[in-house]
């Protein structure tokens, strides 16, 4: 899981870092062309401003003179000529002296009660059209002259064609924007970025464009997103690779318990002499994704030695209580299932609730559920190994000595636990032929369990002549491949489905 996870990680880092990049590229490309941007608004302004400061040179010749026809022809013409200009207007004493419109007009409202600042901008209700202006003025031998400047050039002026870049001219605490009307602001309100004018008093204010705009990021590279995207999955795919080159078993198995790729098996036990099917022994096989069914051989003894049996025996618990609830109905009265169990597992505090358990999950109560105890580890029989198993047993269990003679201690086990069936190991039943002496082994051990008045589980049956001698000696209990080999649960479904009855050969009676 954690091997999993790395790549993963990795990759999303990767990315998110080369976001970061992007994006950081992206605003400061995006800041450093709003600034040129507004350094060219001040540019054009200075234009208009030019312009205003020329026919002021105008307006003070005339305020030296008379304000008569060929005066004001004079204030028209200068206003007319300028591109930007809107009207010049002379004051004396607070009074419209000499105008560029016609009849001395003025589009201004009580001209006379505006400031006297060389620049400023006047709000729409102070003018006669309703359109707010920027006036340009000069005091001179006790005239005031003042030239306005329409809105519209001003907004002309600054309106530069950068995607969602937006200016605004300030003069003083006034300020107007693209849109609207003349605007007091207070110090506390101040744009994020401003350029001053060094030839006039104002400055072209704008807001610096956002730290991170997805639209933006998407626009301005959407190619790059996708080539990072992909080179990020790349990344990861060959970091999950690398790590998981060389993973170790216990790792690799931790994660075939994690997604289940652990699975049942089923042994199928047959009545030797009836040739039915009586039950089946659980056997635990690696669905692997790549390398197909994997032999318990493989993957056991390193669970045993990690301490992963216990969390695999869970598993298969559960999958197995899981299959045979689906074929309750199907299955004999009395049907033996066994599970194997290492000592260390028995050996948890948890392992007799979590078998009462186990026990409750299935539907059918009459099903004979086997603890069957192996001998691949030593047994430390103690008090609490033997409560423990009694426990079990006096709830309905029956407790198995699996691979019997070829682990640690069996015999001694026989005489210190409430044994219901030893399991005869594959390796005693194999030496069984034609021969006479190929059974002195076999017939001690059996010999043993009758006298224990211990019941019998064959394994590893495989030929006619093994199958006549443990007839012969009433086993009733047999499994190996001359009946089934270890099928998984859909196939044991097909067998419970066929009815299946083993033909038999058994000597007569007369060789009993």
């Amino acid at each position: 899981m954690r091997k999993a996870l790395i790549p993963l990680a990795v990759a999303v880092a990767m990315f998110l870092l080369g976001v970061f990049i992007i994006n950081t590229q992206i605003w400061y490309s995006a800041r450093v062309d709003s600034l040129a941007g507004a350094r060219y608004a001040v540019k054009n302004m200075n234009i208009i401003l030019e312009e205003a400061r020329h026919a002021t040179r105008t307006a003070i010749l005339l305020a030296d003179n008379e304000c008569d026809v060929e005066g004001q022809y004079r204030l028209g013409t200068e206003a007319a000529l300028q591109p930007h200009l809107r009207t010049i207007v002379i004051l004396k004493k607070d009074a419209v002296w000499c105008s560029s419109l016609p009849g001395n007009r003025i589009l201004l409202v009580n001209s006379a009660a505006l400031p006297k600042s060389s620049l400023l901008l006047v709000p729409a209700r102070s003018t006669v059209n309703g359109r707010p202006v920027l006036i340009y003025q000069t005091e001179y031998a006790g005239s005031r002259i003042m030239i306005s400047m329409s809105d519209s050039h001003i907004r002309d002026a600054m309106d530069i064609p950068l995607n969602g870049i937006l200016y605004s001219i300030k003069v003083g605490k006034n300020i107007l924007g693209m849109t609207g009307d003349v605007e007091t602001v207070n110090d506390a309100h101040r744009a994020d970025l401003s350029v001053q004018a060094t030839d006039f008093p104002y400055s072209i204010d704008f807001d610096s464009p956002p730290l991170f705009s997805l639209k933006k990021l998407i626009d301005g590279a959407g190619g790059v997103l996708l080539f990072l995207m992909l080179i990020s999955g790349l990344s990861a795919y060959l970091l999950h690779k690398y790590l998981n080159k060389n993973t170790l078993p216990e790792e690799s198995l931790r994660r075939a318990i994690f997604r289940n790729e652990i699975v049942p098996f089923y042994q199928p036990i047959v009545n030797g002499k009836e040739g039915t099917l009586r039950g089946v022994e659980v056997l635990a096989r690696w669905k692997h994704p790549q390398g197909g069914y994997i032999s318990p051989a493989s993957f056991i003894p390193v669970a045993e030695k990690t301490g992963l049996i216990v969390p695999l025996t869970q598993s298969l618990m559960a999958q197995v209580s899981a299959h045979m609830n689906a074929i309750a109905s199907k299955l004999p009265e009395g049907f033996h299932v066994g599970i194997n169990f290492s000592a260390s597992h028995i050996a948890a505090p948890s392992f007799v609730e979590e078998c009462l358990k186990y026990k409750d999950s299935f539907i059918r109560p009459d099903l004979n559920l086997v603890i069957e105890v192996t001998e691949r580890e030593p047994l430390d029989v103690d008090e609490h190994l033997v409560q423990t198993l009694n426990t079990l047993h006096e709830n309905g269990f029956a407790i198995a000595l699996d691979d019997f003679g070829t682990g640690y201690s069996g015999i001694s086990y026989l005489y210190d636990l409430n044994i219901d069936y030893i399991k005869i190991d594959r390796s005693f039943v194999g030496r069984v032929n034609a021969h006479e002496d190929s059974t002195r082994i076999l017939d001690s051990v059996l010999d043993l369990a009758r006298k224990l008045k211990i019941s019998i589980v064959a394994e590893g049956v495989e030929t006619q002549e093994q199958l006549e001698y443990l007839n012969r000696n009433n086993i009733a209990f047999m499994q190996g491949f001359y009946f089934f080999k270890p099928v998984p649960f859909t196939e044991l479904i097909m067998i419970l489905l066929s009815k299946p009855r083993v033909k038999v050969e058994v000597e007569s009676s007369a060789s009993l």
